[in-house]
């Protein structure tokens, strides 16, 4: 089995192999607060071994799983990491930690901002963004500071103070000295923002995002781009099909194009089903990287879009004529984290519209520029 790592991924691969978890290479964080943070993949078994690629492909180690932990967020597994070939070559390589290359005596911890007021040494930690490493990097050279950089572990399980907790536990073991963690956030890169509508099929999603980019090209300077669902499938994910691996490919690859526009100051719509929370929450993490993000709940319920069905695609699925439908053979889950949430009551596309545009400007018209 080959595994693809993502920037955050090659990080912690990375922190791994820099001894960061200790003198065994492996693939398994120190337990912190409770939680033991491995790596997260999909449809694997202990005993398998995984061979692990960089971003453009390259084996670069391979990982013998001896534990994993399955969770309706995936599989967390756990193993020995031998290393095959060095990776592609990260941002500020001579600025980060590695065999017998501490980072600092004593520094300031950034984290998830550009600045860190003072003067004292600042470790800044890389995200998964090269423009905004290279901001924080080149701003604190600037200001003639001493400036190392540390990969961001991808425990993508841990949040708040439990993610704090394990950051200032890498700094610590990878600098001989004191840490300081600073905890400003930063406000978000420019104006990006994408909108992530989600629903069932039929729901209205499509309508509403296109009566939304109408509004917002007519409102703002931004450039705006609508990534309707069946319109990315027909282009970019046309070798697709419908089992969760190719729906969640296809949820991200919207996410990663939706969150570079947003990067370059641009707002992106996007109308895919979206049926699972776990795509729906890794596509929040790039944009509030590049911006800012804002989920949109289509909660028109199943009779209502089954009623209006203009393709005959739930009389097809009801049939056993489609597989792995939306909201009929394969599962629908309800956003809990919704920004705003339209369409449950009825309500016309203009009066969804009016909601989702609320929620982007706070109802005061100020986000929009």
């Amino acid at each position: 089995m080959q595994l693809r790592l993502t920037r955050t991924q090659l990080n912690e691969l990375e922190l791994v192999l820099a001894g960061a978890y200790g003198t065994r290479p492996r693939y398994h964080l120190p337990t912190v607060a409770g939680h033991v943070a491995t790596l997260l993949i999909r449809d694997v078994t202990a005993g398998r071994q995984i061979e692990l690629l960089d971003t453009e492909t390259t084996p670069i180690a391979v990982i013998e799983v001896d534990e994993s932990t399955t969770t309706d967020r995936g599989t967390w597994v756990a193993g020995t990491v031998t290393a095959l070939r060095e990776p592609a070559t990260p941002p500020f390589a001579p600025l980060r930690p590695g065999p017998g290359r501490p980072l600092l005596d004593h520094a300031v911890l950034a984290v998830g901002h550009d600045h860190v007021p003072g003067d004292e040494p600042v470790i800044h930690l890389d995200a998964g963004d090269p423009e905004a490493l290279s901001r924080a990097v080149h701003t604190a050279q600037r200001d003639r500071r001493t400036v190392r950089v540390l990969p961001e572990p991808a425990a993508e399980h841990l949040d708040g103070d439990a993610r704090i907790e394990l950051l200032s536990h890498l700094a610590e073991v990878t600098t001989a000295g004191h840490v300081t963690v600073s905890r400003r956030q930063r406000a978000p890169r420019g104006n990006g923002l994408v909108v992530l509508f989600t629903g069932l099929s039929g729901s209205g999603k499509s309508t509403i995002a296109r009566q939304l980019t109408g509004r917002l090209r007519a409102e703002t300077h931004q450039r705006v781009t609508l990534l309707d669902g069946d319109e990315v499938r027909a282009m970019l994910s046309s070798g697709l099909g419908f089992s969760r691996a190719d729906r969640e490919l296809n949820v991200r690859r919207i996410g990663w194009v939706a969150s570079q526009l947003a990067a370059h100051g641009g707002i992106a719509i996007c109308a895919p089903i979206a049926p699972y929370r776990s795509m729906r929450d890794e596509v929040r993490t790039m944009a509030e990287r590049a911006g800012r993000f804002v989920l949109v709940h289509v909660a028109t319920p199943l009779e209502v879009c089954e009623a209006r069905d203009r393709k005959g695609l739930y009389a097809k699925a009801r049939a056993g004529e489609i597989a792995e439908f939306t909201g009929i053979s394969d599962p629908y889950e309800d956003p809990t984290d919704a920004d705003v949430t339209v369409g449950a009551h009825g309500e016309s596309i203009e009066e969804c519209t009016e909601q989702v545009l609320a929620a982007i400007t706070g109802g005061v018209g100020s986000y929009i520029i």
